[in-house]
């Protein structure tokens, strides 16, 4: 299973240091500074993440970030991963690069860790990757092998470039496995293992065509995926997602017409039940652009149909954005948004894999959100981006024990406790600020601060349960030598709240802090030896209840690049 770590800062200076802000209440805007195309992968629990290769120290390290637009999830794990890029992702102007990594690791909890890339000649017409990992313990916080976790992967992608335009393919399997752990009392003698497991395979195939043209009449791109998700308690999901995007020039940069449309298709099935959730999306719009001034117009028309909860209507939102270009590349902007973010059985086991089967799945509305920000580049290696939302979400959606583990159910053996879905059917108002802040004031050194405030004010139950009030990160990569690369990141979450709902016992979970540390240095350009520390202070938080994560934990290995 891909765990991934959840740890942030309580840093006060990043409220009292500007009115920060982030979409969708707990969604970001993508921002960059420089036009480039970043690929974030969606997060995920806790463990070890990929880890890229270390380029050579030298090359340009120019500040970039990105505040990536996502639904609003809850609790969140925070990747930690060095300030490295896999080799298809060098500078074409480095003196020499390498088209393939092999990266081997072993450390504490019997983790056994070992990724690579393989890639043809980044130069030509067609290229062709094959990623593949492997990431396991055979021991975990509780029980040793009884909170083990495996995940192994194999990806394989493709893409053909002519001169106007590139066709991408890719394809993967991947395979989850994991127990539930969260439970009281001690195993008995003959307590089979095999009743707490939990498997995910995963295979996704995908294909995208995408006009390249230089200053193309008219620019567009259309993916397609196919997505199918399968667990060891008969749950089955398979999902056909397409997207289509269009921009058609009408004055020149001045005047643009802009087109957007999704296609969702996805067929569920858990134990008992079964059927169909669609989702379909199209979101023209007009964006003028007069050097400082600038604005897009436009109106999302919304299909949903959902035989599991009889579901079946049609809605529109419009949308407006304005934004305002200072002469020293600092933006301001405000707008009106809205929407039907899209919950899925994946989506939902990337933030808690601990769920019961047949939990209930709706997707969430973003009735109406109002916002303003501010973003730039204030030079000396100094950069930011601000962001404040205020709006409505419907069934906004909350992970909940199911099985709370009260003093009865201990004393009558082994009770295990999983976790529901739970949805604020009225309006929640929710207000969410964020703020990144960026620093590079030297070539050896690069610092970030963000933080995130968020409020909800459920109306159906008293908490908004396992979401924090407050996120942060203070992340830093040193560059000590030519030889030796260094990151360290601090992350802090406020604390979050759930209930038995049958007793309206309250539970309050601690904050949780986690300071990570990674260790990189160069004995060639082609070799290279890591130490990685987590959860360096060794606190054995809980991100639900009942499953403690690790306390400090190592993984050393090493790099080697050809």
């Amino acid at each position: 299973m891909k765990t991934q770590k959840l740890t942030y800062i309580s840093i006060l200076s990043v409220i009292t240091f500007s009115a920060f802000a982030q979409k969708g209440g707990i969604g970001n805007e993508e921002i960059v500074i420089t036009k480039e195309r970043n690929v974030v992968l969606p997060q995920a629990n806790r463990v070890y993440e990929k880890i890229p290769p270390v380029q050579n120290p030298t090359q340009d390290r120019e500040m970039k970030y990105n505040f990536v637009e996502r639904k609003p999830t809850g609790i969140e794990e925070v990747k930690f991963n060095p300030n490295v890029i896999p080799p298809e992702g060098g500078k074409k102007n480095e003196v020499e690069k390498f088209n393939n990594y092999i990266r081997l690791g072993a450390g504490n909890f019997g983790r056994l860790f070992g990724e690579t890339f393989l890639n043809t000649n980044q130069e030509g017409s067609l290229v062709l990757g094959l990623h593949a990992l492997h990431n396991s313990t055979s021991k975990g916080p509780v029980d040793a092998e009884n909170s083990a976790t495996r995940n192994n992967l194999v990806a394989l992608n493709g893409k053909y470039l002519t001169p106007k335009f590139a066709i991408k393919a890719d394809g993967s399997w991947e395979h989850r496995n994991m127990f539930f752990y969260g439970y009281g009392g001690e195993p008995s003698v003959d307590f089979d293992r095999e009743n707490y497991r939990q498997k995910f395979n995963i295979l996704k195939f995908g294909v995208g065509f995408e006009n390249i043209t230089p200053q193309p009449r008219v620019d567009y791109a259309l993916k397609t995926n196919i997505k199918t998700i399968k667990d060891n308690y008969e749950a089955d999901e398979l999902e056909w997602a397409t997207n289509f995007n269009a921009s058609f020039p009408i004055i020149g940069e001045k005047f643009v017409a802009l087109v957007n449309a999704d296609a969702f298709m996805t067929q569920r099935s858990d134990l008992n039940i079964s059927g169909n959730r669609n989702l379909f999306r199209v979101h023209p719009s007009f964006k003028v652009n007069l050097n400082r001034f600038g604005a897009e117009i436009g109106y999302k028309a919304l299909s949903e149909f959902d035989s599991f909860n009889k579901v079946e209507r049609s809605k529109g939102f419009p949308t407006i954005e304005l934004t305002y270009k200072m002469p020293n590349v600092v933006y301001f902007f405000a707008g009106m948004d809205g929407d039907i973010i899209r919950n899925t059985l994946g989506s939902y086991i990337e933030e808690n894999p601990f769920l019961a089967p047949e939990f209930n799945l709706l997707n969430t509305e973003k009735t109406r959100e109002f916002y303003v920000g501010t973003k730039g580049d204030l030079g000396g290696g100094f950069s930011f981006n601000v962001r404040g939302a205020f709006g409505y979400y419907k069934n906004l959606y909350l992970f909940n024990n199911k099985n709370f583990l009260e003093v009865d159910d201990i004393q009558n053996g082994l009770a295990v406790s999983k976790f529901e879905v739970l949805y604020d059917s009225l309006k929640t108002e929710y207000f969410n600020i964020s703020t990144q802040l960026n620093y590079s004031p030297v070539e050896m050194w690069r610092t970030y601060l963000r933080g995130e405030f968020f409020n909800y004010k459920t109306k159906t139950y008293q908490h908004a349960f396992y979401r924090p009030n407050f996120t942060g990160k203070w992340g830093n990569t040193l560059v000590v030598s030519e030889k030796l690369v260094a990151n360290l990141d601090l992350f802090f979450i406020g604390s979050t709240y759930a209930q038995n709902l049958l007793t309206q016992k309250e539970y309050k979970i601690k904050p949780i802090w986690d300071l990570n540390a990674e260790f990189d240095y160069l004995f060639s350009k082609q070799f290279t030896a890591f130490v990685k520390l987590n959860n360096i202070i060794g606190q054995k938080y809980q991100r639900f209840l009942y499953y403690p994560n690790q306390g400090l934990n190592f993984l050393v290995g090493i790099n080697l690049s050809f």
